[in-house]
């Protein structure tokens, strides 16, 4: 068995309330139809701040804009050259974070193992060489990266960190999800650009996996990791996907997701239930993407959960909105900072391009 011992995150510098976004959004569409639709969108999204790599979303018609007004748009080689600028940055924050909570530096934990996941953009070298030359970790060290995958990319990464430290006792698993989805914007006037403009933000979340022969003999809390469970549907491959286009990676995010993962979502329970052999009600703590609100209620619903049972996905929405694969992390990263008893089972569900179902189920244990 492994443990997940210590989660750190991280957003960039640029703060945005929703309710400035949502003013900018307006004015960069140009469009009554448009604004209308971001208003209801806007106003319903559950979310009260967002964070971007580029000032753009609360700093007018500035000349330092990344997105120059009365300008054509910038085309996919200037987005992922900010791209390349920002990523790694960003996700040293979250590793020396994570790290700080155990007491311990980069130099002195050395790492073994480096996962790195994205979906916002694409180099190489990547950022998972430039993070071990930046913190200098040993040039031996196992690297490998998960790409493009979407939202639940976390789930595959932690299986291989779980796989790692079951293999390799001693193993120190860094995985680090870095992803800035605003660089991606296009005021395009289709449903799934509205969607997606309303609801993505920037951020970065490194986790530390380590057996739990390691965790216990250096009397490391966390989350014992149970088990994964996936499951790729049959149907709905045409509402969640990521298209590279000349001028961004466009997301295709259909408004009847919700609806669609709500009628799936008892025959998910029922599936994951009899994979890790346990019921619903031995459940304590729920970990949901919050991939947007509708997505939360319709859960909420189906699951016939309370607000309380969602409050650290609801809250993660309210704050940052929805990071693609670094949301679930933060997620757990609240449940982990929470009230926590000797025991608690939380389980994890996310949805992804496929669509595809993530799910893991932990232990809390002191």
């Amino acid at each position: 068995m492994s443990k997940i011992i210590s989660i750190g995150t991280s957003v960039p510098e640029y703060r945005s309330k929703q309710t400035n976004i949502l003013q900018y959004m307006q004015e960069a569409y140009k469009s009554e139809s448009a604004s209308r639709k971001l208003k209801v969108l806007s106003h319903h999204s559950g979310i009260d701040t967002r964070y971007s790599v580029v000032p753009d979303f609360n700093n007018g018609n500035s000349p330092d804009n990344f997105f120059l007004k009365n300008q054509p748009p910038p085309g996919i080689e200037k987005r992922l050259h900010l791209y390349r600028k920002n990523a790694v940055p960003l996700a040293i924050e979250a590793i020396h974070k994570a790290l700080h909570k155990l007491n311990t530096s980069v130099k002195a934990f050395v790492p073994t193992h480096l996962i790195t996941v994205s979906c916002t953009g694409l180099y190489a070298p990547g950022p998972g060489t430039e993070i071990i030359e930046q913190l200098y970790l040993p040039n031996d060290i196992f690297h490998t990266s998960i790409n493009f995958m979407g939202c639940n990319a976390a789930f595959p990464a932690l299986r291989i960190a779980d796989m790692i430290t079951k293999t390799d006792e001693k193993a120190k698993v860094l995985v680090v999800c870095v992803e800035l989805c605003t660089l991606h914007f296009q005021p395009k006037d289709d449903n799934d650009n509205l969607l997606s403009n309303t609801i993505f933000g920037d951020g970065a979340a490194a986790v530390v996996v380590v057996s739990d022969a390691l965790a216990k003999q250096n009397n490391l809390r966390g989350f014992a990791i149970n088990g994964f469970y996936s499951l790729l549907l049959g149907r709905g491959k045409d509402l969640m996907a990521w298209n590279i286009t000349p001028i961004n990676f466009e997301m295709v995010l259909d408004a009847r997701v919700p609806d669609f993962i709500g009628e799936e979502a008892n025959d998910i329970l029922t599936k994951a239930g009899q994979h890790y052999n346990i019921s619903p009600s031995s459940i304590t703590k729920w970990a949901i993407h919050p991939g947007g609100k509708k997505i939360l209620d319709v859960v909420k619903s189906q699951y016939a959960l309370s607000d309380i049972h969602l409050q650290h996905s609801y809250k993660v929405l309210a704050e940052y909105g929805n990071m693609s694969s670094t949301t679930i992390l933060f997620v757990l990263n609240e449940i982990l900072e929470s009230e926590l008893k000797p025991n608690d089972t939380i389980f994890a569900l996310g949805f992804g391009p496929g669509i595809s179902i993530e799910t893991a189920l932990f232990t809390y244990n002191e």
